[in-house]
């Protein structure tokens, strides 16, 4: 009897030892894989104003890279998964700088790796990873913070859907990776802060609305870095047309002390014009403390939180203290390309910076499912500080397989 059940243990052990291997062979056969090759062109006539730097050299930034992700198939709710991002400058006159923490960057970093676990609805994601969220997001593809190499963060993000038409996301930021390291080499993941704490919250219960709010905590390598922020967005569809409005609250401890609580509200407007195919989108953003700016998170990503954000320089101008800034655009669709022209003002009469006016275009043309072309030109008007108008332009050129 003992021989015939010790028998029966190894034959259990061997059996379960096959399936088990069987099952993660599978899992990694299973593995998906896509990529990204993409060449970036910029180039600005802005001046700094800096002394040091040489005055009227306009900069210019042409770098070509990609990226490569791999997540394995499902071994008992288990996935791994990774992505690997390089790039490499070909041509660099950057003389003042202005590119130094967005496309001047030449190497290759390891930004995603992590395990992710699924059990019924209900999602642990542990590691390097890339995060879209209001007030937590890597750079976001078709945004002002695109780039080649996007930043990531290390994490703990814990999701969950068992409550209807509703998503649940909590989550631990212990390091971070930026897009460079601002010296032309990619970053590597360093501490953030002392850690940064996450809670988001998405709900589609009533039709045609959806409303989404997030709370982000971070806790300062001291007392007088520490900084928070809470927002709200609701987006209601009337029909063909999208309705949204929004809300952002921010303390930053590292401001001077009467300019730490900013707030700031939005509204937004988009849908058919009603003649051809045009249609139209329409953005305002108020910041309403005097002397404080809005802070809008973590990552570079959320440069593009505010609805006035536009879409070469971001929400820079509009969440500054005591600013009102209102940004209008006309979406025009021609045989396959969509070209948006669009216009914006931030107005600021306390502000150094004082009101700044800004025009220009979007031109996106998919050559075909994988082969995609964008133009971005912007032109940038400032009341004060700035001696000259400054235009930038960018061209990204993108083969995804």
């Amino acid at each position: 009897m003992k021989k015939f059940t010790t028998l029966s243990l190894v034959a259990s052990v061997a059996l379960s030892t096959s399936l088990y291997a069987d099952t993660l062979s599978e899992a990694f056969a299973n593995s998906k894989f896509k990529g990204e090759l993409k060449t970036v062109y910029t180039k600005s006539n802005f001046d700094p104003g800096t002394p040091s730097l040489p005055a009227n050299e306009d900069d210019s930034v042409l770098a070509v890279g990609g990226s490569l992700n791999v997540i394995t198939g499902s071994f008992y709710g288990l996935k791994l998964g990774g992505t690997f991002q390089a790039s490499s400058v070909v041509s660099d006159t950057d003389h003042n700088g202005i590119f130094a923490n967005d496309m001047d960057v030449s190497g290759a970093v390891l930004s995603e790796s992590y395990l992710d676990y699924s059990l019924s609805k209900t999602n642990l994601k542990i590691g390097r990873q890339f995060i879209f969220t209001p007030l937590l997001s890597s750079s976001i593809d078709g945004k002002s913070s695109e780039s080649i190499i996007k930043d990531s963060f290390e994490a703990y993000i814990l999701s969950n859907t068992d409550i209807p038409n509703t998503t649940l996301v909590a989550g631990y930021v212990d390091k971070y990776q930026g897009k460079t390291n601002g010296d032309r080499d990619v970053s590597k993941f360093n501490d953030f802060q002392d850690g940064a704490y996450t809670l988001y919250v998405k709900n589609t219960s009533i039709k045609n609305l959806t409303l989404q709010a997030q709370y982000l905590d971070e806790d300062g390598v001291t007392n007088a870095t520490d900084k928070n922020a809470f927002y709200f967005q609701a987006d209601y569809a009337l029909g063909a047309h999208l309705l949204s409005a929004q809300y952002l609250s921010s303390e930053d401890k590292t401001q001077a002390s009467d300019a730490q609580d900013g707030t700031m509200y939005g509204l937004k407007a988009m849908g058919p014009l009603g003649i051809d195919k045009l249609g139209y989108i329409v953005a305002f953003n108020s910041s309403t403390d005097k002397k404080a700016p809005v802070y809008t998170g973590a990552g570079a990503g959320t440069s593009d939180t505010p609805f006035t954000a536009i879409p070469v320089n971001g929400g820079g101008i509009s969440t500054r203290a005591d600013t009102d800034t209102l940004v209008g655009g006309i979406i025009v669709p021609i045989a396959g390309t969509t070209t948006i022209p669009y216009v914006g003002k931030s107005f600021s009469s306390t502000h150094p910076l004082g009101d700044v006016t800004a025009m220009g275009a979007m031109f996106m043309y998919p050559v075909n499912k994988n082969f995609s072309i964008k133009v971005n030109f912007e032109h940038v008007s400032i009341e004060k500080i700035a001696k000259e108008n400054a235009d930038t332009a960018r061209i990204y050129l993108s083969y995804k397989f």
